[in-house]
């Protein structure tokens, strides 16, 4: 009965590493605005996949979306001293690729490849927080295919297959059993991969307005992975070897949450034109639900709530192939400030951008420079004697993301 609750508590401490799907997607306008009415392009296939049927001829868009975080997380409080986590600064550079071929005057095919959400951060090997994590990134790399039909002259749908690979990484340092002992440290890399389904429709009112509908469904890959660990003291190493953490893989059962999306598209004047998206995010049902070492096994309750994001964009077409553009977005906390974990600590986000279309090489694209907030991250952690409690908050925490999508 000790080797198991030992057990549960260090995969517990260990495992608890989640992520929150942000969207660096594609005619994806400035503070991702547009993602379902516009389908002006190729990015469509992905975001509103029904409204590949507007396009009456293939094209490819690529896309590259340089993003630079900078955050600060400040400890308020802690047993373990150390003070705050360390400045985390990087530059990422995310690239993606749409596709879209009409078969006849009803079918329309499309494919798509990017990277639709991660979430990363390095508070240093010596801060308060140590013991509970130091380094951590998840990353989501997405692939569909899909077929649209044109059903009416106002109704379009879209259905395939969604395929998500999740790649995962967590760091902690280990506080050592003997007295005087220097730190360990623990490392654990999964990876999985699940196929789901994508479902969308396409309504377009008048020649100038419509409606589009998208609904990604839930996944559930399943992650392995076995951990290291280093410079741990004997101690420690028999408690582990006892509970069977030493050279045992891990396997971990992930859930992505459904994400349904509904926006408009409608023009003004020639010249103008108005965007408006909502999404809901499930995300009551995101994160670890169940963890298995060898034959033990723990079932673990998420802590988030389902997440709603809305945004808006308007748009200033002063030549046929110019145009400048505006948008912002408000996305709400997916946990309350009493749940949230070091993690993971998300919060709400505020955005805003613009954008600007022009022709390159004789190619059309749209660029995009975005600013978005992620709040301050409040974060209070009971950790026991080995990892100790802190609290605090990020002093600084953010985003600027320059976004090039290009039309062939």
């Amino acid at each position: 009965m000790l080797i198991n609750c030992r057990r549960k508590f260090l995969l517990l401490a260990m495992l608890v590493h989640l992520a929150f799907p942000s969207f660096v997607l594609g005619e994806i306008g400035p503070a991702m605005t547009g993602l379902n009415g516009h389908a002006n392009d190729a990015t469509t296939a992905f975001t509103c996949p029904a409204g590949i049927t507007r396009l009456d001829q293939s094209e490819v868009v690529l896309q590259t979306t340089f993003v630079y975080e900078d955050s600060k997380f400040k400890v308020d409080d802690a047993t373990f001293g150390g003070g705050d986590g360390d400045s985390d600064s990087s530059i990422l550079a995310i690239p993606a690729l749409y596709y879209v071929r009409p078969l006849n005057d009803r079918w329309s095919f499309g494919l798509s490849i990017n990277v639709p959400s991660g979430i990363g951060y390095d508070f240093g090997n010596s801060w308060s927080g140590r013991y509970h994590v130091t380094e951590t990134s998840l990353a989501f790399v997405a692939g569909s295919a899909v077929a649209a039909y044109q059903l009416t002259d106002k109704l379009s749908l879209a259905a395939g297959p969604y395929m998500m690979y999740v790649d995962s990484e967590t760091q902690a340092r280990v506080n050592n059993l003997i007295p005087g002992y220097p730190d360990g440290k623990v490392k654990l890399d999964e990876s999985g991969a699940d196929l789901g389904f994508v479902l969308s429709m396409m309504y377009q009112f008048t020649d100038s307005t419509r409606m589009g509908l998208t609904y990604h469904s839930e996944l559930k890959p399943e992650l392995d992975g076995t951990p290291t660990f280093h410079n741990v003291d004997p101690l420690l190493r028999e408690a582990l070897a006892a509970a069977d953490l030493l050279g045992t893989e891990v396997d971990v059962d992930f859930t992505v949450p459904a994400i349904a999306t509904t926006g408009f598209y409608t023009e003004l004047s020639d010249r103008w034109s108005l965007t408006g998206d909502v999404i809901w995010v499930d995300m009551s049902e995101f994160g670890i639900t169940h963890v298995k070492v060898e034959q033990d096994s723990i079932s673990a309750d998420g802590e988030f709530r389902d997440m709603w994001v809305t945004s808006a964009g308007i748009k200033y077409r002063f030549d046929e192939d110019r145009a400048v553009s505006l948008g912002g977005l408000y996305a709400t906390s997916p946990v309350k400030d009493s749940k949230r974990i070091i993690a993971m600590p998300v919060d709400r986000i505020i955005g805003g951008g613009v954008g600007v279309d022009t022709p390159v090489l004789g190619y059309p694209c749209h660029i995009n420079l975005n600013y978005f907030n992620l709040g301050d991250g409040q974060v209070t952690a009971d950790g026991g004697l080995l990892s100790g409690d802190f609290s605090g908050s990020f002093d600084r925490n953010w985003s600027v993301m320059l976004d090039f999508q290009i039309r062939i």
